[in-house]
């Protein structure tokens, strides 16, 4: 199984983004192309994530589960997803460590997986590192997002001590996350190596080496010598 590694940090303490990962509603709103068929069962996860790469649209359905320890502050989860449509299969192993860094949080994800089927092309080489790049990236802004929307604990209790207490505005239900759209992050890769490629003049000396040569191509054309006349 390919193995790939990712970081992700988040500007807020690991008092807050502990309980957060273990909502598995919020935690797949956050997650591009993710969302939930039915409820949670125990540990036991069922739901679906949807790609689109181009005119090739995918939906995994499926089921995992997800185990959390409280005391070392780590989890796995393990997935499994088919999809009858395009005779496609994905299976993931993930497992997380949640890190207090100074006022903030790191969490270092370790993920095995196979995909097998139409996007199984996919599945290897940088164009799935890049892609995964990009979706713990978005994953990491909407999961900051969602704590900063969350009232903080200490406002919490001083809000609950007071003599008078408004009453709570009602939250809106959360936003799901937009599909993920392999083709947009590929496009994306395309630009950006196109921007580093024409952002990076040659160096001065190279310049000088080719000109001489592009000096030497156009004697040749035109038939003079770089010998003089006797």
């Amino acid at each position: 199984m390919p193995t790939m590694t990712q970081t992700l940090a988040v500007n807020f303490p690991r008092a807050r983004v502990w309980p957060l990962l273990g909502d598995v509603e919020q935690v797949m709103s956050c997650m591009p192309g993710a969302s939930l068929t039915k409820p949670r069962e125990g540990d036991r996860i069922f739901g679906q994530m949807r790609v689109k790469l181009g005119p090739i649209a995918a939906a995994f359905a499926g089921e995992g589960t997800l185990t959390m320890d409280e005391a070392t502050h780590t989890g796995v989860i393990h997935g499994q997803g088919t999809d009858p449509k395009n005779n496609s299969r994905a299976k993931a192993d993930v497992t997380f460590a949640v890190v207090e860094e100074g006022p903030g949080t790191r969490i270092d994800l370790t993920v095995d997986f196979t995909l097998t089927g139409v996007l199984a092309q996919f599945s290897r080489g940088a164009i799935v590192q890049e892609i995964a790049n990009r979706l713990t990236a978005e994953f990491a802004r909407n999961l900051e997002a969602k704590l900063a929307a969350t009232a903080p604990v200490a406002e919490e209790e001083a809000a609950a001590s007071s003599d008078v207490v408004a009453a709570p505005a009602p939250e809106p239900s959360p936003a799901p996350a937009k599909e993920l759209n392999a083709g947009n992050l590929l496009w994306s890769m395309l630009k950006d190596w196109l921007r580093k490629l024409f952002s990076n003049p040659l160096p001065s000396g190279e310049r000088v080496v080719r000109r001489a040569g592009e000096g030497d191509a156009r004697g040749g054309a035109s038939g003079k010598s770089a010998t003089p006349s006797p």
